[in-house]
C-alpha cells in the first residue's frame, strides 16, 4: 500500500522544488508511521491554521529531509530505500513529459512489500488521470509561500483525495490468501498450479482414451500447453517473485516428471531403442531435457507473476508495520505457569 505520496514541481529556469500536494490518509497509515508523520506536523497545527499549510510543511520537510540523502549519496540516483525493522521503503522519482515547462518530482512512502515498479505505476495513473487538476494547483501555489495560497486549494485537494484513494483500492490484490508477499501466496500458488497440472494432464489422457489423437507429435505439443498453462497458473496465483521462486520451482519438477511418466513414457521407451545409444548418454540426455523443461515452466511462471501482478498491484495496509516478536515459552515455563494459576 502507498501510505504517502507528495508531489513537487520545479520550473525549467528554477533549482527549487516546491511541493503543491501531498495525499496522505491516517486512518489507513500503520501506527508507528503516523506517529512519526504527526509529531512532524504537530509545531504547524498547534499555530491553528490551514490544513494546506498542514501538507505544505510537511512536504517541504519530507523535501529538505531527502535533498540531504541525496546530497550525501554524491549525485547518484536516489534507489528505493527499504528501511530495516520498519517494514516501509521510501522511493524519489521523477515523471517527465507529464506537464509542460514543469518538472515532476515524486517522494513516496510505501510498504515494503510492494514492488517499486508497482508505486511508480500507481502514482504516475493518479497524476495522468487528473492531469488538469494538477496543471490547476500549480497556477495557484508555484511561487508563493503557503501563507499566499488560496483556500480554495483544499477543495481540490479534498478531491484528488478522493480520486487518489479509489485508485489506491482498486489496485490492492483481490486474492485473499495471495494479497501479501507471504508464504500463503507460495501455498496457494503451489496448490492450484499442481491442482490444474493434473487437471489438464488427466482431462489430455481422457481425450486421448475416447478419439486416439495422441501420437509423438500431439504429445509432444499438448506437453507444452500443459506447461505453459501450468507456468501461467502457477505464477498468477503466487504473484510475488519472492514467493514464485518457492512454488515455480516445485511445481515445475512435480509437473515435467508427470508429464515425462503419462504423456511422453511410450515415446521416451520408443527414442532410446531408435537412437541406439548407451543406458548412460540416453540417461543424460533425458536429464537435460527435463531441465530445460523445468526451466521453461520456471520460467513461464515468474513471468507472469511478475509482470501481471507484482509491478501493477499492491499489498493491503497494515495496521502496524512493526511487529514484536514474543518470546516463546519453553515446555516447563508452561507447566509452571499453569500450576501458578490452579493454585
Amino acid at each position: 500500500m502507498i501510505y504517502l505520496f507528495e508531489v513537487s514541481v520545479r520550473q525549467m529556469e528554477q533549482s527549487d522544488l516546491q511541493p503543491i500536494y501531498l495525499f496522505y490518509k491516517a486512518q489507513e497509515t500503520p501506527l508507528e508511521l503516523r506517529k512519526s508523520i504527526d509529531s512532524m506536523l504537530a509545531k504547524v497545527r498547534e499555530e491553528k491554521k490551514s490544513p494546506i499549510h498542514d501538507r505544505i510543511f510537511l512536504a517541504n520537510e519530507l523535501n529538505v529531509f531527502f535533498d540531504r540523502i541525496k546530497i550525501l549519496m554524491l549525485g547518484i540516483p536516489f534507489e528505493p530505500q527499504k528501511l530495516e525493522g520498519t517494514g516501509i521503503q521510501v522511493l524519489v522519482f521523477k515523471i517527465p513529459h507529464l506537464i509542460e515547462d514543469h518538472e515532476v518530482n515524486i517522494l513516496a512512502i510505501a510498504d515494503s512489500e510492494d514492488s517499486p515498479i508497482a508505486v511508480k505505476r500507481v502514482i504516475k495513473s493518479i497524476l495522468t488521470r487528473n492531469k488538469d487538476k494538477f496543471q490547476e494547483l500549480i497556477r495557484l501555489a508555484i511561487g508563493k509561500k503557503p501563507e499566499e495560497i488560496p483556500d480554495n486549494v483544499l477543495d481540490i485537494y479534498n478531491e484528488l483525495d478522493f480520486k487518489a484513494s479509489e485508485v489506491l483500492r482498486s489496485k490492492i490484490r483481490k486474492i485473499r490468501w495471495a494479497e501479501k508477499a507471504k508464504s500463503s501466496a507460495a501455498l496457494l500458488g503451489l496448490i492450484i498450479g499442481l491442482a490444474s497440472l493434473f487437471l489438464l494432464t488427466i482431462l489430455v489422457l481422457w481425450f486421448d482414451w475416447i478419439y486416439h489423437f495422441l501420437n509423438r507429435d500431439t504429445a509432444i505439443v499438448s506437453g507444452l500447453l500443459i506447461i505453459l498453462a501450468t507456468g501461467f497458473v502457477t505464477g498468477f496465483f503466487t504473484g510475488w517473485s519472492k514467493w514464485i521462486k518457492v512454488s515455480a520451482p516445485l511445481v515445475s519438477i512435480i509437473g515435467t516428471t508427470t508429464l515425462m511418466v503419462t504423456l511422453l513414457i511410450d515415446y521416451i521407451s520408443a527414442g532410446s531403442e531408435q537412437l541406439g545409444l548407451s543406458t548412460w548418454t540416453f540417461s543424460l540426455l533425458l536429464a537435460t531435457i527435463m531441465f530445460a523443461m523445468i526451466l521453461f515452466m520456471y520460467f513461464i511462471a515468474f513471468i507472469s507473476g511478475y509482470y501481471l501482478v507484482e509491478t501493477r498491484a499492491l499489498t493491503p495496509p497494515k495496521i502496524r508495520i512493526v511487529v514484536e516478536k514474543t518470546e516463546r515459552m519453553t515446555f516447563w515455563k508452561k507447566i509452571s505457569a499453569k500450576i501458578r494459576r490452579l493454585s
